[in-house]
């Protein structure tokens, strides 16, 4: 096994862990047993539990939500972006639950884990606002709060995930219904963003 996939394994290790039993109850020797490597070896790549734990927290941030790939996928269609962006959002944290669950536990008690996790709802409001107000800018939606909207937005598609993430292995049905969600989530904000009782094609799109 070369350096860095040892180092790779130690981090997913760890992130099971740590969503597991929380900072605090996570050992080292657990994180290490679990990646199949010794203490040691832990130590010399990261040299102690609170390097590692901030080195899970920054590897496994779910960055790709606003990756140039988003961008370019965007085609200033409201209904398709609001879709896009809601769809990605869900499935990247969905494949994330054990951050999410790590986020859960440590952001009361831990600065730099809410530090972290804090940038992640900030910076996906700031871009789907910025997003509304450039297409008010063009006259394609009409003038409201879009920190506001953008907000619930991401609360409502969050507080989905936090539901699956509670429910674990009974979520079956809660994430069978994640299309409809979408769907309308995203007819709200077409209704209500239309500039007229009839949205203009640029807005409601099929």
């Amino acid at each position: 096994m070369s350096k860095l996939s040892t180092r790779d394994r130690m981090i997913d290790a760890a992130l099971a862990v740590f969503s597991e039993k929380g900072y605090e109850a996570a050992s080292t020797k657990d994180i290490a047993e679990k990646a199949g490597v010794n203490e040691i070896t832990l130590f010399r790549h990261f040299g102690n539990k609170e390097n590692l734990f901030r080195e899970v927290l920054n590897a496994k941030v779910p960055t790709s939500l606003l990756s140039d790939d988003v961008n370019r996928r965007l085609t200033g269609h409201l209904r398709e972006d609001l879709s896009f962006l809601a769809k990605n959002y869900l499935e990247i944290h969905l494949k994330n639950l054990d951050f999410i669950r790590i986020g859960i536990m440590e952001v009361p008690r831990n600065p730099f884990c809410a530090n972290v996790v804090r940038t992640i709802p900030e910076r996906l409001e700031e871009h789907l606002a910025n997003y509304m107000a450039d297409l008010a800018a063009r006259h394609v939606i009409r003038d409201a709060n879009y920190k506001l909207l953008a907000r619930m937005f991401y609360g409502l598609l969050f507080q989905h995930v936090m539901l699956i993430c509670s429910f674990g292995d009974d979520s079956g049905t809660l994430r069978a219904g994640s299309d409809e969600l979408v769907d309308t989530l995203v007819s709200m904000y077409v209704q209500t963003l239309a500039r007229t009782g009839r949205p203009s094609p640029l807005v409601d799109r099929d």
